[in-house]
């Protein structure tokens, strides 16, 4: 008998699909093909005394398991739990229950456990039964997804349903830090709340010292609230690109949580280039899982363009230079814009209030679709869900006749200003949620120079 299951692994930066082939055959032998994985091969001597642990027994079969597709892929102790449950189907031991996915680490006692257990959920379909770790903390997409403590709750889910008794099990607790003492202006806060709210990469620009590290954490912070396992990754300036963007770069560690490049005028530039067409995956038609990229600079190479009170050495001609290291292309690929700089006014953040309205327009942005966020709209959920008022087109369409920016940048504006709807509470976009979102374009942040070639 042949058991069939899916599965997910981690490679080549994001969760890919695989699919775990299980026979038994009358012999006793185990073989295993579609992988070199050293890891992958220790896992019948795992299963072996989990099977003793959980009052099961390893068959007086032949097994053969088959992993599809096959790649040079690292699949790692993760597959632990398909194996067994496959092996389990396969032998008659359980019934078998077509649709499965498992994926989990098994120890010799049949506990469960993830390797990665802060990693970003994989995209599992949510009608299909879905048993994991109950470590990794994964938000469950639908009723079907399982989170398990053992291989045993694991069985007894599989062969009959059955749920383990929770009553005696303490409640997840909230790992989240106080909210940080952060004074900003009120359209910084807004900002910060958009940001939050539709996962929109954003680019700020400020001297030393004026918080932009605390901004973006703030970000990160408000995102905490509906997501409290959301990544945080912060790679340093000097990594090559292949560091940055590769298989198993910082880029793509970061799955759909935050990807904050500090110091951006100071890396390569071929790096910040390089960062174009993965930022693109974002809005893509596929929906990959892809980072909040929040980017933050100097306004110039000693640091102090616009401050208050620290005056500026680089002349016009060095700041201008030193800004036109990001291409249009580049900032082209930001969604919202910031000058930060000391100054008087600014406020305590209102948390509690920003918290309330990101819940908010996030339940408004699930009901459109299964896209993380306004700011993952592709171009045709973007002509739907839009729903501007005349006047929004009207003033959308001069703004961006007389800006002389491209097509993108009005993709852009239109996903900003669909949030700024949701955060009030809007079912339509008005004029005064397009001008809101104008004031935040990335690509005004560059020297005023003719955009007619941007």
């Amino acid at each position: 008998m042949v058991a069939s299951l899916t599965s997910w692994v981690w490679a080549d930066g994001r969760w890919q699909d695989l699919r775990v082939d299980v026979a038994a055959s009358p012999g006793f032998s185990f073989h295993m093909v579609g992988t070199r994985d050293p890891t992958v091969r220790e896992a019948p001597n795992r299963i072996h005394a989990a099977f003793l642990a959980s009052g099961f027994k390893w068959p007086g079969k032949r097994i053969t398991v088959s992993f599809q597709p096959t790649r040079p892929w690292v699949l790692g102790s993760a597959m632990d739990l398909p194996i067994a449950l496959g092996v389990l189907m396969a032998s008659g031991q359980i019934p078998f229950r077509p649709g499965l996915t498992a994926l989990g680490t098994l120890d010799l006692v049949g506990a469960l456990s993830m390797a990665d257990a802060e990693r970003s959920a994989p995209p599992a379909a949510s009608d299909s039964v879905f048993v994991y770790p109950k470590g990794a903390w994964w938000r469950p997409a639908s009723p079907h997804w399982m989170a398990l403590h053992s291989l045993r709750e694991a069985i007894d889910y599989v062969r009959d349903g059955t749920l383990p008794d929770c009553s005696g099990e303490p409640a997840r607790p909230e790992p989240l830090p106080p909210w940080p003492d952060l004074k900003l202006l009120p359209n910084h806060a807004l900002v910060l709340g958009l940001a939050a709210a539709g996962r929109h990469p954003l680019f700020l620009i400020g001297p030393p010292g004026v918080g932009k590290t605390e901004f973006a954490r703030a970000v990160h912070r408000l995102r905490r609230v509906t997501e409290p396992n959301l990544p945080w990754v912060e790679p340093a300036s000097v990594l090559t690109g292949v560091q940055l963007l590769g298989a198993h770069g910082a880029f793509w560690a970061a799955g759909s949580g935050i990807l904050f490049l500090d110091e951006l005028g100071e890396r390569p530039l071929k790096s910040l280039e390089l960062l174009r067409k993965p930022m693109e995956e974002l809005w893509s038609r596929e929906g990959s899982l892809v980072p909040q990229t929040l980017g933050a600079t100097n306004p110039c190479p000693c640091g102090y363009s616009g401050h208050p009170t620290i005056p500026c050495s680089c002349s016009e001609s060095r700041k201008n230079q030193y800004v036109q290291r990001f291409s249009g292309p580049f900032l082209d690929r930001f969604q919202m814009g910031l000058v930060l700089n000391v100054s008087e006014g600014a406020e305590p953040v209102p948390w509690e209030e920003l918290a309330f309205k990101m819940r908010r327009a996030q339940e408004q942005q699930r009901s459109r679709g299964p896209w993380l966020g306004n700011a993952s709209l592709p171009l045709e959920a973007l002509g739907q869900y839009a729903n501007l008022t005349k006047s929004a087109q009207d003033v959308l369409h001069e703004w961006h006749r007389k800006s002389g920016f491209g097509l993108r940048t009005l993709h852009h504006t239109m996903r900003v200003a669909r949030t700024v709807a949701d955060w009030n509470a809007r079912a339509r976009v008005s004029a005064d949620d397009v001008w809101t979102a104008t004031q935040f374009q990335p690509m005004l942040l560059r020297p005023k120079v003719s955009t007619s070639g941007l």
